[in-house]
């Protein structure tokens, strides 16, 4: 961890190599299980793929989580090896996961003031297509008129044309907003901008924990008191540390994102004035918010020069 960047090597494709291998042969054998579960319905085969499916959970998240923490080095095989790249954006095992972060390499820091103004401008369009979202929903007729709609929302130019049924008009709707949705988030991953949305991520995970821990208690509470309450309590602090480990995973996939963010934090002074997600800056009075994910991450540095280098080395490819 304490190596200089000249001395940190290529790792993420070694890593995707055996993690393709390795999912790859589960899902495999997951096929065939649901093979033999189609043909005999036994109880058995539907409990082992139910624990098969558990561990391909599992896997593909520890995938992810690679992926997360070495966005840079993906970043550097899409530029220098794009037939690698493809490759990977392509394979049965791992692509689907590849493909999902493939958004995020394309982000670029930029000034606050024209961060904030693409953020305004983005809202905007939002508001439009909620606008036409209802409007639509409302048309008489199964056929809508791209030109007036557009004419109307000018957020919607390019995703209608002609007279598409209404169906295929509130799908082409849903598809912008995430398009938009995306780039708002690739404007609010700016070193600028984050705090902001990590703030309200910190109140969130401070909430869930204290929701989690009262629902702990309501566990030992229920001891005793019969199988049906045991069971509710139970199933309801699953649930609530399921959606408190899920809000964790995002705030670690917003600071692995910005490393250069990350940096910054961890460098900062002590003092009682950190915004609330900082690691214990401001004593007790100070909420944790995502300060332990915080200084659980990492940031991996790379020499450019020497990890292109490496990777030639490594794939066979002449200096």
């Amino acid at each position: 961890m304490g190596a200089s960047p000249e001395k940190v090597l290529p790792v993420l494709i070694d890593d995707l190599e055996r993690a393709a291998e390795e999912l790859g042969k589960k899902k495999q054998e997951y096929q065939g299980l649901s093979r033999e579960y189609r043909r005999f319905y036994s109880k058995d085969l539907r409990e082992e793929m139910a624990a098969l499916r558990e561990e391909i959970t599992l896997m593909s998240r520890g995938i992810d989580e690679s992926l997360y923490e070495n966005l840079r080095e993906l970043l550097l095989i899409k530029r220098y090896f794009p037939d690698l790249y493809a490759m990977l954006l392509d394979d049965k095992a791992i692509g689907k996961l590849v493909r999902g972060k493939d958004w995020l390499l394309v982000r670029k820091e930029e000034k606050k003031e024209d961060a904030e103004r693409a953020l305004r401008e983005l809202k905007a369009q939002r508001a439009q297509l909620r606008e036409a979202r209802k409007f639509i929903a409302k048309w008489p007729r199964s056929a809508i008129d791209a030109k007036s709609i557009t004419a109307t929302w000018p957020a919607l130019k390019g995703a209608l044309e002609g007279e598409p049924e209404k169906e295929d008009a509130l799908d082409a709707i849903r598809k912008k907003e995430r398009d938009i949705v995306r780039r708002g988030w690739l404007i609010l991953l700016n070193e600028s901008m984050i705090a902001a949305p990590l703030g309200k991520i910190a109140g969130k995970i401070d909430k869930l924990r204290s929701e989690e821990e009262a629902k702990r208690a309501g566990v030992e509470a229920s001891r005793g008191k019969g199988s049906v309450k045991e069971y509710e309590a139970l199933r309801d602090y699953e649930k609530a540390k399921k959606e408190r480990e899920r809000m964790e995973r995002i705030a670690r996939h917003l600071l692995l994102a910005n490393p250069g963010f990350v940096e910054k934090m961890k460098k900062a002074p002590k003092q009682p004035s950190r915004p609330v997600f900082m690691p214990g800056r401001a004593g007790k009075a100070n909420k944790p918010g995502v300060g332990k994910i915080l200084d659980s991450i990492v940031v991996r540095k790379i020499n450019e020069t020497v990890w292109l280098k490496e990777m030639k080395t490594k794939l066979g490819i002449p200096d």
